[in-house]
């Protein structure tokens, strides 16, 4: 496969992709990205798995990208460079990719082959059917938010996944550890957030789960001392019960004890009544 012509609109074959890896900007030249997307097996760093994942964005075709994925997750192992292959196959909404990922949840088991499991199902747009499998299996339930946050639309049957989210959330606040519960809190919330940033009603979405949630959350956020977990549960609460007196409370004291600058400036913003979520775009 040849980069693409200059002369249709793409970049030219010399500027270099620039992508964000724990939080840096990193450049990939187009060599090097025709490299990764050739090759086979692992990927070489995680800045050439996020160029093959942004190549579409940029003027290349966009099964490529898919392929290489594909022989990633089919050759993957434990490890954050498996992870991020199972993702971007959501984000690029690679349904051609679900056999890999059930064999690989096949042959890896636990938290990651849950996720891969999952990753399944949404791609092929079958979220309905992952509710009713994570009913009945709550390692399933609790890795499934997860790889939905990949996901660049909110799928059919979301509000039923959210339910059985819910669902796990009442049953666990009493049988998982603090930091457990917190974090698939956190995971469900920030799912949550993204499926309104793609437009989704909240009340359609999550229905009487919304006011568990909120509760939850002003309960639990207080606590929190992982960041991410904290993040998403804030994001959420901000959309569901921004004028609500412990919420702004709950908000205020994450936004305090987490000194990322971003996080602040979006609790910020939320205190001061600015529209929220910002709509993706």
């Amino acid at each position: 496969m040849k980069p693409p012509d200059q002369a249709a609109g793409a970049p030219a074959a010399t500027v270099p992709l620039t992508v964000i890896v724990r939080g840096r900007p990193v450049a990939i030249d187009r060599a090097a990205l025709q490299i990764a997307l050739e090759s086979d097996g692992p990927f070489r760093s995680l800045a050439h798995l996020e160029a093959v994942v942004r190549s579409p964005e940029h003027g290349y075709p966009r099964a490529p990208a898919i392929d290489r994925l594909r022989r990633a997750v089919a050759a993957g192992e434990i490890g954050v460079y498996t992870l991020q292959a199972v993702y971007g196959l959501l984000r690029l909404e690679g349904k051609e990719g679900a056999p890999e990922l059930r064999a690989l949840a096949g042959r890896l088991g636990g938290s990651l082959g849950a996720i891969a499991l999952a990753a399944a199902f949404l791609v092929e747009d079958r979220a309905l059917e992952l509710a009713g499998a994570a009913e009945t299996d709550p390692l399933l339930a609790r890795s499934s938010p997860q790889p939905f946050l990949h996901l660049p639309h909110v799928p059919r049957g979301a509000p039923a996944l959210f339910a059985a989210w819910v669902a796990e959330l009442r049953r666990s606040s009493t049988g998982l550890g603090s930091t457990a519960f917190r974090a698939f809190l956190g995971d469900v919330a920030e799912a949550a957030f993204r499926a309104l940033q793609h437009g989704a009603d909240p009340i359609a979405l999550l229905g009487p789960g919304a006011a568990f949630l909120s509760d939850a959350i002003c309960a639990e956020l207080g606590g929190t001392t992982d960041f991410l977990a904290a993040r998403g549960m804030a994001w959420l609460l901000g959309a569901l019960a921004p004028g609500d007196d412990t919420a702004r409370a709950a908000i205020e004291r994450a936004r305090d004890r987490f000194r990322d600058s971003e996080f602040q400036s979006d609790c910020s913003a939320i205190l001061a009544g600015h529209p929220w979520p910002p709509r993706d775009v």
